[in-house]
């Protein structure tokens, strides 16, 4: 039996209090943490209130990264690609009875033009979210975390067309749905214009290689431009309701009834 956590020595305690952050991490950072710190991404080694928020994300990518490795099955499966909008997207909730694996990770970005200590990235984990996975389809939606970070859209446009390269050469099988970038509001707005212009991007660089392009943002657009208020909680993310529209569209991709 484990003695009492207050009998153990200090080496076991931290060791204990470790596991149970690493634990809350992989659970995912869709609560206070991640609403507010994926909107601007902090500098490594920033701390703000105490906690370094740019360690606890390359944390939460890390332990994500090894539950794929650990979730990989010899299957054919539907793969969601992508950050925390992708992450919160319940597969067992919308698609019961379905092989579709979740591959999303909170403040997640493309992956190019990175500082040396970040790890990661979608172009840094293909294998545990693609190539691995016996993947038939992958719905891929990424880079609104690139924009609040202040990358260019000339530099998400290197880093996607390296992505969708790489999918062509690894999975030349799988096919590809490239998904718009979604619309934002409230104080998110600012992201409006250059979500507009990399959608403009990813649909021809789509057609380019051959692969499906959805385009969610407009279906979730309201009249001004921005997200429709009934989709999120706040101005980013999305709720069930939003979800249920992305829903039909992976369905109808899939033919699925």
């Amino acid at each position: 039996m484990e003695a009492p956590f207050a009998m153990m020595t200090r080496a076991k305690r931290r060791e204990r209090l470790c596991s149970a952050l690493l634990a809350l991490l992989g659970v995912g950072l869709l609560g206070m943490t991640e609403l507010h710190a994926e909107e601007k991404q902090p500098e490594a080694g920033k701390r703000d209130g105490g906690a370094d928020w740019g360690a606890l994300f390359k944390m939460h990518w890390q332990n994500r990264v090894r539950a794929f490795n650990e979730q990989t099955q010899a299957w054919k499966n539907v793969v969601l690609l992508g950050d925390s909008i992708t992450e919160g997207f319940d597969v067992a909730k919308f698609f019961p009875g379905r092989r579709v694996l979740n591959r999303g990770i909170g403040a997640d970005v493309i992956g190019n033009a990175l500082p040396a200590d970040d790890p990661r990235g979608v172009l840094q984990r293909l294998e545990c979210s693609v190539f691995d996975c016996s993947a038939t389809d992958v719905f891929l939606l990424i880079g609104i975390n690139d924009l609040n970070s202040g990358r260019t859209v000339e530099t998400m446009e290197v880093g996607y067309r390296e992505l969708l390269s790489r999918l062509k050469v690894g999975a030349p099988r799988v096919k590809v749905h490239v998904q718009s970038l979604l619309p934002t509001r409230g104080e998110h707005d600012r992201q409006n214009e250059p979500v507009r212009r990399i959608n403009a991007l990813l649909k021809k660089m789509s057609e380019e290689f051959g692969y499906d392009f959805i385009d969610l943002h407009a279906l979730m657009v309201d009249g001004q431009g921005q997200l429709k208020a009934e989709f999120t909680p706040d101005g980013l993310h999305l709720n069930d309701t939003a979800y249920a529209v992305w829903r039909e569209q992976i369905l109808k991709s899939m033919h699925w009834p």
